[in-house]
């Protein structure tokens, strides 16, 4: 199983993704393999530890897989069954996280956790099979990581706690009874406590971090709001869970939304930081951008450089910024997870919306 295709060099100049010379012999990208061993990065190396957070990804993946495809093609579910039994396996060869490597820049991807995608594939290993085996996993592995970590910080190194929410806690949760679901639920409630604590200090009841790709932990705490609320029938953190989803769509001191083309007419990114945008003048409707980011911390970044007046002069301030222009990689580039994470709530509301009465859509 491989972690990563190409590395930092992708950055090494903006173009599009087809004309891409700079590994050296035609437009062919390195891979690197999942060995769960510190990897060279330039001078210096990784902190990989194992090979558990990849490897787990991959096995929720499968699974997932199979069970979509059960009963429209039963001999590929059984063979994504299989490969998540065998991405498991590896999974446990040596628990711990693998993280990305970079050759020039001093920027990775530094995931720090690991229980969380194990309790997630075990968590799906037990709504597939039913077998006891893996819910009894999947209860030692929440118990680990009970409270995703950036909830209790304001800080985090650049996607540290990815996913940004703990998926294997609803999952499970699906599927238990009784103290243990109680137990895994509750979870959840105190990350949303932690989170609530801070917004409540403010006008826009905002209480995610401005570090790197904070959109992304928005969306997904929402999500995780959105869970909650799904498995308890509680609506106490309803205002904190819309809040959130406001502030992606201009209820922020920038007033703009952080999606690309969404609303139409609205005020929305128009010069992300994308080769699609800036060279081939293609749209990206629905990409979501990083986010604010904290002002310390857009101050140090490597490599920035506005290509035009900040047409949000006004609105910065020392605790957070956000620009525009696609000379800023750091608050204005779209990103796919968080993407992806945004059409999974805006599908759920849909959802929801779809099962109201006509006259209260």
């Amino acid at each position: 199983m491989y972690n990563q295709i190409g590395d930092d060099r992708d950055h090494a100049s903006m173009r599009m993704p087809k004309e891409d010379p700079y590994y050296g012999r035609g437009f062919e990208r390195p891979v690197y393999f999942i060995d769960g061993e510190p990897q060279q990065r330039g001078k210096f190396m990784n902190n990989t530890t194992g090979t558990s957070s990849t490897a787990g990804k991959f096995s929720s993946a499968f699974r997932l897989g199979a069970m979509l495809f059960d009963k429209e093609d039963r001999k590929y579910a059984t063979l994504l069954s299989k490969k998540s039994e065998t991405a498991y396996a590896y999974a446990n060869i040596k628990p711990g996280v693998t993280q990305t490597v970079s050759v020039k820049s001093p920027y990775i991807y530094a995931e720090d956790n690991w229980v969380d995608d194990m309790q997630l594939a075990a968590a799906m290993g037990f709504s597939m099979t039913k077998k006891e085996k893996f819910a009894r996993e999947a209860l030692r592995y929440a118990r680990q990581e009970k409270i995703t970590p950036w909830m209790d910080s304001d800080t985090a190194a650049h996607y540290q706690w990815y996913p940004f929410i703990n998926l294997g806690h609803y999952e499970l949760a699906k599927g238990l009874k009784g103290q243990d679901r109680e137990e895994i639920v509750s979870y959840y409630k105190q990350g949303i406590e932690q989170v609530n604590r801070r917004a409540e200090k403010n006008a826009f009841f905002r209480g995610v971090p401005f570090i790197w790709c904070s959109n992304n932990l928005t969306v997904s705490f929402a999500i995780q709001c959105l869970w909650y609320k799904e498995l308890t029938g509680d609506t106490h953190f309803d205002e904190l869970a819309q809040a959130n989803f406001d502030w992606l769509f201009g209820a922020n001191p920038w007033g703009t939304s952080m999606v690309y083309g969404l609303p139409a007419g609205g005020d929305t990114p128009v010069d992300p930081h994308s080769a699609f945008t800036f060279l081939g003048k293609h749209p990206i409707d629905g990409g979501l951008v990083d986010g604010p980011i904290m002002a310390s911390t857009y101050r140090n970044l490597i490599g920035i450089k506005l290509n035009n007046p900040d047409s949000y002069a006004e609105f910065q301030s020392d605790l957070a910024v956000y620009h525009d222009d696609y000379g800023d990689y750091s608050t204005n580039e779209p990103t796919m997870d968080g993407t992806a994470s945004l059409i999974y709530l805006l599908a759920s509301k849909e959802g929801k919306a779809m099962e109201e009465p006509a006259g209260k859509k």
